[in-house]
């Protein structure tokens, strides 16, 4: 397990649906955008214990399944994406400072 901030990560697949902590029956929570955004590249999953209310997430079972040339290419086209959102933001914020010292 890895803890990020808040948010604890296992690198293993839950395969079972059952909370580490507790052992009950865990459901799915809905991702926000930026988590969706991590998951295409690392496909994690966002669990919820209605028991113990542990949240956490945890490698996808599809992870495993795909093959590791589509693996890197995914994370590879994750990359290209967020490098272009970056120069965008760049490129319109140098733009507007242009814009207000001319």
């Amino acid at each position: 397990m890895m803890k990020i901030g808040e948010f604890e990560i296992y690198l293993k697949v839950v395969d079972d649906h059952k909370c580490p902590h507790c052992g009950d029956e865990l459901s799915r929570r809905p991702r926000r955008l930026w988590q969706k955004a991590v998951s295409f590249a690392v496909p994690l999953r966002h669990y919820n214990c209605q028991s113990c209310y542990h949240r956490f997430f945890a490698m996808s079972p599809r992870w495993k399944q795909m093959k590791r040339g589509e693996r890197w290419l995914r994370v590879a086209a994750t990359g290209v994406v967020w490098l272009a959102g970056i120069y965008i933001v760049f490129r319109v914020l140098f733009g507007v400072l242009y814009a207000i010292m001319s």
